[in-house]
């Protein structure tokens, strides 16, 4: 199925103005963290898609994109143009707008279920639902920098976590680093990537470096519990990570290196692969990094990374998750390539199992954010964020579901979505006692 639409991009920037020697010092440095044997035989073989690493790395600095514009044919489709009920797997949907600040809860018809929403914010990175709809935000809230004239600055200390119930009542606000993705753990703790500035000569001699951290929080009130830094722990272990150099950005205020961009976490929660491999175990969590174009795994208790796989074959990614049988599934934004597809892996043999492209390529893209979710009948629920569209696709590649975004963030242009998931209508009683 053709699903052909044009997305808005802004035009690529020039990299950041350095000495020469600035930025040759920088490579030399992360090279020297390289390890050949850190590249696994598995990804050359499969490296047949063709990436351009110069237009991947400008389009790392670039901010994400609002949305798309709406055709006259998209207006007359409505907010689900394709629906096939025998095929689709059903169930309730939810879905975050980034520069609305909401959070939308549907049916498969595109019905609009629930919304929840906090004011004043100026965006919203991810709404992580929990037990009873209370619902926790990454986001940020509005501010001003005084040159604004070439990116959207998002200040350090704009940035927070909230939690509200279901009715939208604000129950505990933190401020705090928080970007990308926030999830309930196994344990208990609200789980969340966070950053903070360090300089670090070894990456560059002047410009600060930002270390993307894990923290813990508790659900309750948002106390912070514990916070772990990743860029220490990754230099220890080179051969298992090796580091690729970043252009110095402006994103974010003053310019730094955005050396990782962890955008997910998760805890291993698959109770019944614990002790069949070395990389399943409760301690560990799974991380995605989009540029480093890698995923990873990393002992919590040990502080240690175990395993890391994608340069070379995944550029920009989003979205890791550990499924059932082991594999690990993932969105592959594909910068660079100019068409995204999902990969599931498996992480023992770091081979590609199954993927999804569509058909040509380039008429599934997103250059930010993006998600894949497997679903019990086996089909894979795919954001295409950039363009507020998201689609279910079944084992063989075919569409039997599509939504896009009815609202807009600006005239005429459809509002991106962060990620699309699908909620179990089990955990929506307090909503919807009757709801299948």
């Amino acid at each position: 199925m053709s699903d052909r639409r044009t997305v808005l991009r802004p035009p690529i920037p020039r990299p950041f103005p350095l000495r020469p020697f600035l930025f040759v010092s920088a490579a030399v440095a992360l090279a020297a963290c390289a390890d050949p044997s850190d590249e696994r035989s598995a990804e050359p073989s499969l490296a047949a898609e063709t990436i351009d690493p110069a237009r991947a790395a400008a389009l790392q600095a670039l901010p994400y994109l609002g949305g798309t514009t709406k055709s006259a044919a998209d207006d007359r489709a409505g907010p689900v143009p394709l629906h096939d009920p025998v095929r689709c797997a059903g169930g309730p949907r939810l879905y975050t707008t980034q520069d609305l600040s909401r959070a939308d809860l549907i049916d498969p018809a595109g019905n609009l279920l629930h919304s929840w929403s906090h004011s004043p914010s100026f965006r919203w990175e991810h709404a992580e639902l929990l037990p009873q709809g209370d619902l926790v935000v990454v986001g940020v809230d509005p501010h001003q920098w005084p040159d604004e004239q070439e990116f959207v600055r998002i200040a350090d200390e704009s940035r927070y976590l909230l939690r509200l119930d279901r009715r939208g009542n604000l129950l505990w606000k933190r401020k705090i680093t928080a970007h990308h993705d926030v999830e309930l753990g196994p344990r208990g703790s609200l789980t969340a990537l966070t950053f903070e500035r360090r300089t670090l000569r070894a990456i560059h001699p002047i410009f600060p470096v930002r270390d993307d951290q894990i923290a813990l929080l508790d659900p309750r009130d948002g106390t912070l519990s514990e916070q772990r830094g990743l860029l220490t722990t990754l230099l220890d272990r080179p051969s298992r990570f090796r580091l690729l150099p970043v252009h110095p950005s402006k994103l974010g205020g003053p310019p730094w290196i955005d050396l990782f961009h962890a955008n997910s976490v998760e805890w291993m929660r698959r109770e019944h692969l614990f002790g069949t491999h070395p990389l399943y175990a409760p301690n560990h969590l799974l991380l995605c990094f989009r540029h480093q174009s890698r995923v990873a795994i990393f002992d919590w208790e040990k502080n240690e990374v175990l395993w890391s796989w994608g340069a070379g074959t995944i550029s920009g990614p989003h979205d890791a998750q550990l499924l059932d049988t082991g594999n690990i599934l993932l969105f592959d934004n594909g910068l660079g390539r100019d068409h995204s597809r999902a990969i599931e892996l498996d992480p023992r043999t770091d081979e590609i199992v199954w993927q999804f492209r569509s058909d040509p390529p380039t008429d599934f893209y997103t250059e930010s954010k993006g998600s894949a979710q497997r679903l019990a009948n086996g089909n894979t629920l795919l954001a295409e964020s950039d363009a507020g569209r998201a689609i279910e696709i079944t084992p063989a590649g075919e569409i039997v579901w599509e939504f896009l975004c009815p609202h807009e963030s600006a005239p005429g242009e459809r509002a991106a979505i962060v990620r699309m998931l699908r909620i179990d209508p089990g955990r929506l009683e307090w909503l919807f006692p009757h709801l299948d």
